[in-house]
């Protein structure tokens, strides 16, 4: 009897560990502010390794919000969260002549990233990549995504009036971020601000005039209240008529090649004393 009594103790004692590993092996994470792989592999004991390679990453870039998918083993769930239905993707109808019908548009959001829409819309990044001609996997809360259908076309417009091309030109902008200012300067090696946007807008066979001054004669005038991501913004820096441009991303800011001490090519915003008192007005050149 003493036997079967220690037999019995052993086996409980081997079942409530068990449990006990099983609970406390994290099966997924939700990003939260402040936190990026390295602390999440801190808190939880999981390797950034294998976080990645759990959920697809090929960077050490994440969302607030983004689920993270920890652990090969799914852990009991002990309270289920009220189910929330994906986003449906909006049909975009446009002219057969200027952009291709049928294609689904998504909206990113707070805490989307390429690999969760992917996942949402059973398709792939490279697809996603390739419909939108991507070049990285920055998102931007607000831009339109085509994640079905057929490639865009420059003159393709959503629904909601954002140009597609004008957020890919804003993206390819932001890729020469901290770029040097150099006086009379339009090459990735350095910029002034004109050359700047001549040498963006020309990476989309939009052929712009060298100076800001110039510049502003191309396009049609768009008010202040109707910018769009990728609209030329202009300025009087100068006093004696338009001296500075640059590009409209949304949110209120535009990316510039601004002056050899501001960093080069940078984000600002339209509220900022300086530029809100020389702002002269703005052109759309993508239509």
């Amino acid at each position: 009897m003493r036997k079967i009594g220690l037999i019995c103790l052993l086996t409980l004692f081997i079942c409530i560990f068990a449990e006990t590993s099983v609970l406390a092996a994290p099966a997924s994470y939700v990003v939260k502010s402040g936190d990026c792989l390295w602390t999440i592999s801190n808190n939880t004991g999981v390797s950034v390794d294998t976080i990645k390679k759990l959920n697809g990453l090929n960077s050490n870039l994440i969302n607030i919000g983004q689920v993270l998918i920890l652990s090969s083993y799914s852990a009991p769930v002990v309270v289920q969260p009220a189910p929330v239905a994906a986003p449906v993707p909006v049909v975009v109808q446009a002219p057969a002549s200027s952009a291709p019908t049928g294609s689904a548009v998504y909206t990113v959001s707070s805490g989307d990233s390429l690999w969760s829409i992917a996942q949402r819309y059973s398709t792939s990044v490279a697809k996603i990549k390739e419909l939108n001609a991507l070049t990285s996997d920055m998102l931007h809360i607000g831009d339109k995504l085509i994640i079905s259908g057929t490639a865009v076309v420059s003159t393709s417009v959503s629904r909601s009036g954002y140009n597609i091309t004008g957020l890919r030109v804003v993206e390819k902008a932001a890729q020469y971020l901290g770029t040097p200012y150099k006086y009379g300067g339009s090459s990735p090696s350095g910029f002034d601000c004109s050359g700047f946007t001549q040498y963006i807008f020309g990476q989309f066979q939009v052929y712009l005039s060298r100076t800001a001054a110039s510049q502003y004669g191309h396009g049609i005038i768009v008010n202040k209240g109707d910018l769009v991501p990728g609209d030329l913004v202009f300025f009087n820096c100068s006093g004696s008529g338009i001296s500075h441009v640059g590009i409209y991303s949304g949110n209120g800011n535009f990316i510039h090649s601004s002056s050899p001490s501001s960093g080069g090519v940078i984000y600002s915003s339209l509220t900022n004393g300086y530029y809100a008192n020389t702002y002269v007005g703005a052109k759309r050149v993508i239509r």
